[in-house]
């Protein structure tokens, strides 16, 4: 998605699978510049499918990449953060309130989020580290890391380990 507006570059949408009407980008600020060179605020903006319009801006702590909306309406990213000079740092998933995107819960995950899926039920979530190579599996009612799968690291100079996952019912 293309923020016109702002002229921002966002990568994953979502859209809320409960009658909102609204889709969610989280505002890539990895492969961009501004005019002056700077990388715009990670951001997470939400769009009302009706309008077209960008109704909501929300600040995020890191740039976020994957965006996925949990069969109830709770809004998850990954967080991308990198070092000073543009390494990767361990990633965080972020869970937001489906009214009003309050903070939720949050949980550690590899390097690079690059995929979030989650159960049907909404219990737990699955994301892909395209850097680590793994996926993390984290209960969404605390927060906590059940489990790490480690899948495929790939090449430690390339970002090309793990990449897509599906929650099959």
């Amino acid at each position: 998605m293309l923020d016109l507006t702002e002229r921002t570059l966002t990568e994953e949408i979502a859209v809320s699978p409960d009658g909102r009407r609204r889709a969610y980008a989280a505002g890539m600020a990895l492969h961009h510049r501004t005019a002056d060179g700077s990388a715009p605020p990670p951001t997470l903006l939400v769009v009302d499918t009706a309008t077209h319009e960008v109704v909501e801006r929300e600040p995020l702590a890191a740039p976020g990449c994957p965006v996925h909306v949990a069969a109830d309406g709770r809004v998850l990213i990954g967080l991308a953060p990198t070092d000073a000079g543009g390494a990767p740092l361990d990633g965080r998933l972020t869970v937001l309130a489906a009214d009003g995107l309050a903070p939720q819960a949050g949980a550690p995950v590899g390097q690079v989020p690059i995929t979030i899926r989650t159960t049907p039920d909404g219990a737990r979530a699955f994301v892909a580290g395209l850097r680590s190579g793994t996926v993390h599996v984290v209960d969404l009612a605390d927060g906590s890391v059940i489990t790490v799968l480690d899948v495929d690291p790939g090449d430690p100079d390339t970002t090309q380990g793990a990449h897509g996952i599906a929650c099959l019912p």
